[in-house]
């Protein structure tokens, strides 16, 4: 398989899944507007449109490096050690399908579990599995960043938006 072809099966399944998110996460597992603050939606909207975007935007490179059989040159290419690929370039360069598994699949069960057993314990637990799949072994360090960024989050939704947070609450508000 070519790079040209496992990019573009990779950019398809990232809106593939960005549309699946739009259309069904996202207005599934977000709260109704409760009429003041920010939409609990609003974040997670932008956030996937933004991905779509650059998404598309890529797989456009990617198309018009095969339709237009013109490989970048070599001083511009992202791995000029690769002078035998002469299947184009990808701006974005080499997609890992594992790697991008490794993230998307902890992402869909962050959604899923934030319904079951509430944002607080949900983002803890996705942050300690995102910490460990990039590398981090130092647990103090892991555990230290979970509950830090899980309080901030939480206290940024909260108060700030003025938005409930998705699924049960830890904490009686």
């Amino acid at each position: 398989m070519t790079r040209l072809t496992r990019d573009s099966i990779a950019y398809v399944l990232l809106i593939g899944f960005s549309i699946v998110l739009l259309t069904w996460a996202i207005p599934n597992y977000t709260p109704a507007y409760p009429g003041y603050g920010a939409a609990a939606d609003m974040v997670p909207i932008v956030a996937v449109w933004v991905v779509i975007v650059m998404a598309a935007l890529a797989l456009i490179f990617v198309a018009i490096s095969h339709f237009t059989k013109k490989p970048m040159p070599v001083e511009e290419r992202e791995f000029p050690e690769d002078l035998t690929d002469d299947a184009g370039f990808s701006q974005v360069g080499r997609i890992h399908l594992g790697n991008l598994a490794k993230v998307m699949i902890p992402c869909v069960l962050l959604v899923v579990a934030i319904e079951y057993v509430g944002y607080a314990i949900a983002s803890f637990i996705f942050l300690m599995v995102i910490q460990y799949l990039i590398g981090c072994r130092k647990w103090t360090h892991a555990i230290l960043l979970a509950v830090i960024l899980t309080a901030v989050l939480y206290i940024i939704m909260r108060y700030g938006f003025g938005v409930p947070v998705p699924g049960p609450q830890l904490f009686g508000d």
